[in-house]
């Protein structure tokens, strides 16, 4: 099964410690509100159910940048989990245009592979982590409630 996969092979890529205040308009004792888009299907839902199970986020998940720009609001959002390589708009410039809109939104990448230009693209975009696929889902969890 995937999600086992995901949970016992990978480790955290990188981590960007300048990122902006990370709980500044959440309060301290709600979930976090999570953005996830990701066009495989089974990663998608084996993340959110993951998400939603393990640390009570609200999350909501879509196939496309393009559908979750339609349907929310960066605001909406204290996190987003975004997938690099989407049809359409890739997760790199979905991140950066949510990061626009909301400077206080926590970003995290996920990608089959992870080059240094990317790196410093997505540290430049505001992305505070990279997750390489397989990646640890503890790993992704503490990355998002913290």
């Amino acid at each position: 099964m995937e999600l086992v996969q995901l949970h016992l092979r990978g480790t955290r890529i990188a981590a960007n410690d300048h990122t902006p205040d990370r709980d500044a308009h959440r309060i301290e004792d709600q979930p976090p509100r999570v953005l996830m888009v990701d066009d495989d299907p089974s990663v998608l839902e084996a993340l959110k159910e993951l998400l939603e199970v393990r640390s009570g986020a609200h999350v909501r998940a879509f196939s496309s940048a393009e559908e979750a720009m339609m349907s929310t609001s960066p605001s909406d959002f204290d996190v987003c989990v975004l997938d690099y390589r989407l049809a359409g708009t890739d997760g790199l410039t979905l991140g950066a245009m949510l990061h626009q809109m909301n400077p206080d939104i926590r970003l995290i990448l996920i990608s089959g592979e992870l080059t240094p230009q990317l790196e410093l693209l997505a540290t430049e975009h505001g992305f505070g982590w990279i997750f390489v696929k397989p990646f640890s889902t503890d790993e992704l969890l503490r990355a998002i409630v913290h």
